[in-house]
């Protein structure tokens, strides 16, 4: 039993030694799994921050006019981190481009260190680091989204812009006259339902299914009235300012009717008339005169006629609202179309 003694007596410290020469990469594992994971989740801080910054100020600065970029940098990049504190560059922003980029970094709560302290990386030799973050904005009329399938005309936008706010009434059973610009055809006014629309939404894409001469033609549903699923998506729709295609020329006539979409514009939807449904607008009028066709243009007997008083709510389909301003930073918006009242903001990086 003796040697036995002896063997174990030599093996003693053996597990300090071992302890020791693990300790390194154990220390390091350790730097791994706390060090870099708080690294990650202030990089991730720092983006968000950035990315709302930019979202912000971009909104903002739609109209031509920012208002203090730099306090709402700082502010939203302060919000996003954890612990309130970051540090923010000045916005840099291009009206020509319609652009703002926002860059952050690193900043400590307290000490307004501009580098993290990292406690188990720094006794492996690792120095405190900083890290940041970058994002970029742009703004302009949108290009493409789910819209209401509802394509209205540019005749109707143009009586807008001289009554901002004005509620109108718009027929789909008579026309109004008006050119897009003077060498263009007449534009038969109102508006129209589009084909392939899904309760009242349709994706359109200004990019997307052109023709050889690069315009977007989309079909027309005649009918006059709407299915269950369309009439619910008006009642909720009723009273907010929803994204809506304007067309500014038409070729074909009833179920072979196209509409050529360019834009889109801001609708606030406040009332309809319909076989199948009807909310009024109190404000909007109630008995809209059909407009006239083109001059000189032959009588058509089966034209509507201007509203009966007797009965002037119930003699005329159409639906009700106003052009209103319509900004959104939905993802689900896409830049590229003429800005005309309404404006999407998207990151691009």
């Amino acid at each position: 039993m003796r040697w036995l003694n002896r063997g174990l007596r030599s093996e003693r410290g053996a597990s300090a030694v071992m302890v020791g020469i693990l300790l390194v990469p154990l220390l390091g594992f350790v730097a791994i799994a706390v060090d870099v994971g708080a690294l990650y989740a202030e990089r991730a801080q720092l983006q968000n921050g950035a990315d709302a910054a930019a979202l912000a100020i971009a909104r903002d600065c739609q109209d031509g006019v920012c208002t203090d970029p730099a306090g709402a940098a700082a502010r939203f990049t302060n919000d996003n981190a954890n612990d309130g504190a970051a540090n923010v560059l000045a916005p840099s922003i291009s009206m020509a481009n319609k652009t703002v980029t926002v860059s952050d970094s690193t900043r400590v709560a307290g000490t307004n260190a501009g580098a993290i302290s990292h406690p188990f990386a720094r006794f492996i030799g690792i120095d405190p680091t900083t890290v940041g973050a970058t994002a970029t904005a742009q703004w302009g009329g949108p290009g493409s989204g789910p819209v209401l399938a509802l394509a209205l005309s540019w005749c109707e936008f143009q009586e807008s812009l001289a009554a901002s706010g004005k509620h109108v009434t718009i027929r789909t059973d008579t026309n109004k006259i008006c050119k897009h610009a003077p060498s263009a055809e007449v534009i038969p006014g109102g508006f129209g339902w589009l084909d392939n629309a899904n309760a009242c939404v349709a994706i359109v894409n200004l990019s997307l299914n052109l023709d050889a001469a690069g315009q977007l033609w989309v079909g027309s549903d005649a009918g006059g009235s709407v299915n269950t699923d369309c009439k619910s998506k008006l009642e909720s729709l009723k009273g907010t300012t929803v994204l809506v295609p304007i067309y500014d020329r038409v070729r074909g006539t009833g179920t072979n009717a196209e509409y050529r979409i360019f834009a889109f514009a801001g609708f606030t939807i406040t009332g309809w008339n319909f076989p199948s449904t009807k909310v009024l607008d109190p404000l909007a009028p109630l008995c809209p005169a059909a407009a006239p066709t083109a001059p000189k243009a032959p009588k058509d007997p089966k034209a509507p006629k201007p509203c009966d008083e007797s009965d002037k709510s119930n003699n005329w389909n159409g639906i009700q609202g106003y052009f209103n301003k319509w900004v959104s930073i939905d993802g689900a918006f896409g830049l590229g179309g003429p800005q005309l009242n309404a404006t999407s903001v998207n990151l691009i990086k």
